[in-house]
């Protein structure tokens, strides 16, 4: 019977790992790299130029364009619906650092023109825009080649760094801004390809030290963020009534100080609409919340590098939380540390204060009356977004840094909401007012002066806000694990709650521990069977 049962149970351990196994999620995964100091190629696409460009800080993925392919890379960007790169000789040396390099059309087999000059879109940044040729070609990113893909191709570009992987609603092309026409777009492309089941992608940037971040179209990776995952509904413009941006509910921002406790900045019932923009390096705040914050940090404004901090301001253990969707939803903190961003000089040398104090940029920029309120990276790299456009719902989840384990999950198509999501917030709404767009890669900087001695030091705690509500706080930092994550998270009233949740880990090929514990236990159920075996 001893025996019985052990080749029972080592059968059993055998197949079981095979039993666990599941197709593969039709999913397209793309690795993006950070731009620290201009490692994207410069206009010739197989030289790469690390040399004395200041740090522009934008996320660019690898793409293939043409037949044979021409290598160059392109700034992701939600914030925009439109593909395109620079043509050769387009891009103005003397107002762009024209990363990425050039593609040229008279060099592939594949090209069709479709509209000569038609493309033009422009920024808020002064004297910027670009101008092109609508083409369709192949384009190769993350494994897969999308063929046939309408992309523009620049003849002119000013004040704008590096070409476009635009990701958003067609409704935000520019042919349907200038022309009322739209076009399937890349992300309509790869459902329409049968690349992906659904339009729907998410996004990854790990934190400030990460060289890379990770986007997934068709899917999202469980093990890349902590806490629930949960849906706002996506507003719409309120001139037209269209979703044509990533507009979300944005209903509060307080300052928690490790010893002081939560300090609001917002009044009870705020809400206002944001954008969850990967393309832009900065976040965009109302100018009276920014001065707040700017003096909160002792920034001080330089002519040539905008908002300029202490680099020990790193060191502040406090976080600046985002709320949205109301008092019910989710809140996002995003570290000081986070929005303390090493700066180099023309030389390419660590920035200084006069005095010889390290200086860093500051995240936060005051946004201009009219325009969009723009949560870019300085935001997003401290929360797992997942963008569904089918669903009309963007997911959001406090991120998991560094995590080095992965989860990745399918969104399938018809589901109607965002799955995964463990609840929805569609209580509180505001419409899109701003209309303007920022400069891809590129902040909106308020009023500068010159830098002048090193910055005041900062008044840490002594924040002026609506509020203050005393609590014990928890770093929101830390690693995912295979067996369970554990996090504390704020609610817009301030109140610190734990939570706990489970990673669903893929169940390896072989376990040598499980396996192990198998024997063991057959060999002494042998030995009992030998040594006590009844008269």
């Amino acid at each position: 019977m001893a025996v019985f049962l052990c080749k029972a149970l080592l059968l059993w351990s055998a197949l079981e790992p095979i039993a666990a196994t599941a197709e593969a999620p039709r999913v397209v995964q793309m690795q993006m790299s950070r731009n620290k100091r201009s490692a994207l190629q410069k206009r010739d696409p197989f030289t790469v130029t690390l040399g004395n460009v200041d740090t522009v800080g934008l996320y660019y993925v690898n793409a293939s364009v043409g037949t044979p392919p021409q290598i160059i890379q392109l700034q992701i960007d939600t914030g925009s619906s439109d593909v395109w790169m620079f043509g050769p000789n387009s891009c103005e040396a003397n107002t762009s650092q024209c990363l990425g390099g050039e593609f040229d059309p008279s060099k592939s087999s594949t090209l069709q023109e479709v509209a000569k000059d038609a493309f033009s879109i422009s920024y808020v940044t002064p004297n910027s825009g670009v101008t092109g040729d609508y083409v369709t070609d192949n384009f190769g990113i993350g494994g897969v080649t999308v063929k046939n893909l309408t992309m523009a191709v620049a003849t002119q570009a000013a004040y704008v760094p590096t070409g476009i992987m635009g990701i958003g609603f067609d409704t935000d092309e520019s042919s349907a801004t200038n022309n009322g026409v739209t076009y399937p777009n890349i992300v309509d492309e790869m459902v329409n390809q049968k690349l992906i089941n659904t339009r729907a992608y998410s996004l990854w940037l790990d934190d400030l030290e990460a060289d890379t971040g990770t986007v997934l179209f068709g899917g999202y990776d469980s093990d890349k963020y902590t806490g629930d995952l949960v849906a706002l509904e996506i507003q719409p413009d309120a001139q037209s009534g269209n979703i044509t941006s990533m507009t979300v509910v944005w209903s509060s921002l307080s300052v928690t100080d490790p010893n002081s406790g939560t300090t609001f900045l917002t009044s009870d019932g705020f809400a206002a609409p944001a954008v969850l923009d990967s393309g832009t390096t900065l976040t965009t705040l109302p100018q009276d919340m920014y001065d707040s914050l700017a003096e909160f940090a002792g920034a001080v404004n330089s002519d040539t590098y905008g908002a300029l901090v202490q680099c020990n301001l790193s060191a502040y253990q406090g976080t600046l939380d985002y709320g949205f969707g109301g008092s019910d939803g989710p809140t996002i903190s995003v570290a000081f540390s986070e929005l303390t961003i090493p700066k180099v000089d023309e030389q390419g040398n660590p920035l200084k204060f006069d005095d010889g104090t390290p200086a860093c940029q500051f995240g936060l920029s005051p946004s201009a009356e009219g325009n969009p309120i723009l949560f870019g990276d300085t935001f997003l790299r401290s929360a797992y977004v997942v963008y569904d456009l089918d669903a009309q719902q963007i997911g959001i989840a406090p991120t998991a840094f560094n995590s080095t384990s992965s989860n990745v999950k399918e969104i399938s198509s018809g589901t109607g909401s965002l799955p995964g999501a463990s609840s929805i917030v569609s209580g509180a709404t505001a419409k899109q007012t701003g209309s303007a767009s920022i400069a891809p890669g590129l902040a909106n900087p308020g009023p500068a002066t010159a830098v002048g001695t090193a910055a005041p030091k900062p008044s840490f705690g002594a924040i002026s806000g609506v509020r203050t509500t005393t609590i014990a706080t928890a770093t929101h930092r830390g690693s995912s694990t295979a067996t369970g994550r554990n996090t504390a998270t704020a609610t817009s009233q301030g109140v610190a709650t734990a939570s706990s949740k489970s990673a669903a880990a893929t169940i390896p090929a072989f376990e040598p521990r499980g396996t192990f514990v198998i024997v063991m236990s057959c060999l002494m159920m042998l030995l009992g069977s030998i040594f006590f075996t009844p008269s």
